[in-house]
């Protein structure tokens, strides 16, 4: 396949990319993939797949290396710093993310020129500009600033290009998520319809579960029938651990858990639902490693629902089963993470 490049990104990705970003390369493909030498862009590839798992320290020295490195093009180093960003992004690090978000956005702007379309799966400039600007609304949004959020969507909108694009689909999660804070929930479960059609269209694994995450919160909110929510994110919260996207699994359980009351939020003594435990209680052997190996984490070997410490399915589908398993996650991210990620879970 040939690929015409602009500033260092291709425009159109090879299959081996678009699994790594789409969440359907295997543990094998995905440390192949980031094997020194590499091209840049497939190592970024590599690392959101990593980020994807949960695998954040792996994530952030692989991306840390591509942003350093000088045969890197500036777009493909913009990506990594964005990636970076959403990464800190999902551990609560909203502050230490919008920095890097507006350093990949004084990056692009000098020569992005007007907008323009960024590609199904937006690995070029336009696509970096739409992505920092989507990334600084979600950190607005982080602070609680729905204000903030909803002026820099409107300057990432021109750059997100058609529904079934990557970035469209990031932006409506976003939309989604800041009009629900501004309590419009019509607009919210829009937002959230479009981005699941556009994932759909994409063929992307992982950007259709969160997609679906994000819609059944907005048909929460909006008052839909709670059996049906309630089982929608049940089977999110099974289909993200299926597919070993513990950052999805977390949030799913814990959505289910509000949707049920207040009495099967998950909690655990002296905090909230996100801390995490002093000892964190480790998963099968490789689930705890910085750096995954193929093959490693809890999902791996387990022959029947409940075999592994994240499934509720064999248990109990109540407070306590969903708070040991959010318990499990949140102590796997941990020990996949570096000392700044596991300082954010704390907090």
């Amino acid at each position: 396949m040939v690929h015409v490049r602009q500033g260092g990104a291709c425009h159109a990705p090879s299959a081996r990319v678009r699994a790594l970003l789409a969440g359907t390369a295997a543990a094998g493909e995905v440390a192949a993939a980031a094997g020194a030498g590499g091209p840049p862009e497939l190592r970024w590839a590599a690392a959101v797949a990593w980020g994807g798992s949960g695998y954040y320290a792996a994530a952030a020295s692989l991306l840390d290396g591509v942003r350093r490195d000088p045969a890197a093009g500036v777009v493909v180093r913009a990506h990594a710093t964005l990636t970076r960003a959403s990464h800190l992004r999902q551990l609560g690090g909203h502050r230490a993310a919008a920095a890097l978000d507006g350093d990949a956005l004084r990056l692009m702007l000098p020569g992005a020129g007007h907008p323009a379309d960024p590609g199904p799966w937006g690995l070029h400039r336009a696509a970096a500009v739409a992505d920092a600007l989507t990334g600084l609304a979600a950190d607005a949004l982080g602070r609680l600033d729905a204000g903030t959020a909803a002026l820099l969507l409107g300057r990432a909108e021109p750059w997100c290009g058609p529904p079934g694009h990557r970035t469209r689909v990031r932006y409506g999660w976003v939309a989604a998520e800041t009009a629900l804070v501004a309590r419009d929930v019509a607009g919210a479960l829009a937002a959230a319809d479009a981005a699941l059609a556009g994932a759909v269209a994409l063929g992307s694994a992982r950007h259709v579960l969160k997609s679906r995450l994000v819609r059944a919160v907005a048909a929460g909110v909006a008052g839909a029938d709670r059996t049906a929510v309630g089982a929608e994110l049940d089977a999110v919260a099974a289909d993200a651990l299926a597919h070993g996207l513990l950052p999805l699994h977390r949030p799913a359980l814990l959505a289910r858990a509000d949707l049920a009351g207040p009495q099967d939020v998950p909690v655990c003594d002296g905090g909230g639902p996100d801390v995490v435990p002093d000892r964190p209680r480790h998963g099968r052997p490789g689930a705890d490693r910085g750096t995954p190996d193929a093959g490693s984490g809890p999902v791996v070997g387990a022959r029947h629902a409940g075999a592994s410490p994240f499934d509720t399915r064999s248990r109990r589908a109540d407070a306590e089963g969903r708070r040991h398993a959010v318990l499990h996650t949140v102590s796997v991210l941990s020990t996949r993470s570096d000392r700044s990620g596991r300082d954010l879970l704390r907090e």
